[in-house]
């Protein structure tokens, strides 16, 4: 893990690959003079249509060509800048000529992150299966690949129109599906059900070795979403590997308004000029960009005691709050006010009181947070 944990600020050559996305995104997927005019208000368009406006939306809405396009340039590349601020921070040494499958990939959002992110497998023969009920979306998403890498990159790309419960030819050493889930009906009693129906698929699709790799965009939903896959994967003996520093139950489940809950809120200073530009054109400006996410394997992590900062910090009596996850349960850090508060993200070893207190409003164990003292 990075020494701020699971979202170290881009690398430059991470940032330079993301300014070139831009660059290569005209050329691979040009508009023409009124469409690119027009290209603003689409994506205020599709902004809301993923959000307040989600009900109304059809499940294959990404074959729609007034879709694609805001997609590619928008909605795509802030998914490549979260995606490759976490798979910098993870554990993602594949080994050469795995096989990765990625299902509901789209424009291929996850492999051209990863691409992105990890030079160190950009050499590496890796075979990729991604499913998708839009063909047009995935062959978009491989010519930007292909653009992006060169048509020598020995990754091998086969893409197949299928839904992502739809059966997989080989077992894979890493499996990851990618703002899917939350297209699936979670509303009332369906949850559990559903979210045991696709860890007994996603299970079988992986090897005794592989790894799982869910993300979503960090609303509560989805986190109410992760947590439900979380606790289906371990009473089929799949446990964490990140962000759980435990495989006890979630004390973040988000079933509850007003409740804290898992996601990770991280800043966006670093994103290309570019994409900033189109995003205050769009009246869309971001500060900041959230996801949720979980990776899981049989083996899981070793569990030390270790303690990871979920929330941002906040005031707290006078010093400074973050919630946390512990093999305690939600746990409430509390930080002296002059001290630096944690990264989202960020993991420790705690130094436990003997008896610690209860905060009264979330139940939370309470932490008091000594920083290690500076060198020299």
């Amino acid at each position: 893990m990075s020494i701020n944990g699971l979202f170290p600020n881009l690398t430059e050559d991470n940032a330079a690959e993301l300014a070139r996305f831009g660059t290569l995104l005209k050329r691979t997927w040009p508009l023409k003079g009124k469409h690119r005019d027009q290209l603003k208000y689409d994506i205020r368009d599709m902004s809301r249509s993923l959000t307040n406006e989600r009900t109304k939306r059809r499940k294959e809405y990404m074959t729609d060509d007034r879709f694609l396009s805001p997609y590619l340039y928008y909605f795509l590349p802030w998914n490549l800048y979260r995606m490759s601020r976490l798979f910098s921070g993870l554990e993602l040494d594949i080994p050469d000529g795995a096989e990765i499958a990625d299902l509901g990939s789209g424009p291929l959002t996850a492999i051209i992150a990863l691409w992105m992110s990890r030079p160190h497998l950009r050499d590496r023969k890796l075979n990729f299966t991604c499913l998708d009920l839009s063909p047009k979306s995935m062959q978009a998403g491989l010519k930007l690949f292909t653009a992006m890498a060169g048509k020598d990159s020995p990754w091998r790309i086969k893409t197949v129109k299928a839904g992502f419960t739809d059966h997989l030819r080989k077992k894979a050493d890493l499996l990851m599906v990618c703002n899917a889930f939350n297209e699936l009906d979670w509303s009332g009693r369906t949850t559990r059900p559903q979210a045991d129906k696709l860890t007994a698929h996603l299970s079988n699709c992986i090897k005794d070795t592989g790894r799982i790799l869910l993300i979503e965009t960090g609303v509560r939903l989805t986190g109410r979403i992760i947590s439900e896959m979380r606790s289906s994967f371990l009473s089929r003996g799949i446990k964490p590997i990140a962000p759980c520093p435990h495989a006890e139950e979630c004390p973040m489940p988000a079933m509850m308004p007003g409740t804290p809950w898992c996601h990770f809120n991280f800043s966006v200073k670093d994103v290309p000029d570019w994409l900033q530009s189109l995003s205050n054109e769009a009246q869309l400006e971001k500060d900041n960009v959230t996801l949720s996410f979980l990776y899981l394997s049989q083996k899981g992590t070793a569990s030390w005691g270790a303690v990871r900062a979920i929330s941002e910090p906040f005031k707290l009596h006078g010093n400074k709050g973050q919630y946390a996850c512990s093999d305690k349960g939600l746990t409430l850090i509390d930080i002296p006010p002059k001290s630096r508060a944690l990264f989202p993200g960020e993991i420790f070893a705690p130094t436990w009181p003997d008896n610690p207190k209860i905060d009264l409003k979330s139940k939370a164990v309470m932490l008091p947070y000594k920083p290690k003292a500076s060198k020299g």
